[in-house]
């Protein structure tokens, strides 16, 4: 082992103690840079979480609204207001639509009160889908969430 004189020991504890003070600077950049990208990315996956909450109420909304459609299809004001009411969302009757079709056993679509190419009686469709535009957050911008439900009413 060799012996370092003191004078040359001062000098590299001086160097070591900036190189500590430079070293502290640099991490708390590099801590800085990586919380950015750590923030920007919990924020889209908050972002995401709530989308699909809300898409979630929206289709549940519009089962409801369909649960409607079982008892009364002609009733579409009241299909609307079931839907409305069964959600926390900020949607009105503007936001949902309700649609019939009709199809043949075969899957085929038909006009409604038609007779299929077999003989046999369409079946008749309802669909209730609400629709919503959601804000996204700390972002200047929207998506459109829709949800929909189809039930068999004849």
């Amino acid at each position: 082992m060799k012996f370092i004189p003191s004078i040359v020991w001062g000098k590299s504890q001086l160097i070591l103690n900036r190189c500590w003070d430079d070293c502290k600077a640099v991490a708390a950049v590099e801590f800085a840079i990586i919380m950015t990208f750590l923030s920007l990315v919990f924020i889209g996956l908050a972002n995401y979480g709530l989308a699909t909450f809300e898409k979630m109420e929206l289709t549940s909304a519009a089962r409801s609204g369909a649960q409607v459609a079982l008892i009364d299809s002609s009733d579409s004001a009241a299909i609307k207001a079931a839907v409305v009411a069964s959600t926390n969302s900020s949607i009105s009757t503007s936001d949902v639509t309700t649609t019939e079709f009709c199809e043949c056993a075969d899957g085929s679509s038909i006009t409604c009160g038609a007779t299929c190419g077999d003989g046999s009686s369409n079946q008749y469709y309802f669909t209730v889908t609400a629709t919503e535009t959601y804000p996204l957050l700390l972002l200047p911008t929207t998506l459109v969430l829709t949800g929909s439900a189809t039930v068999r009413t004849q």
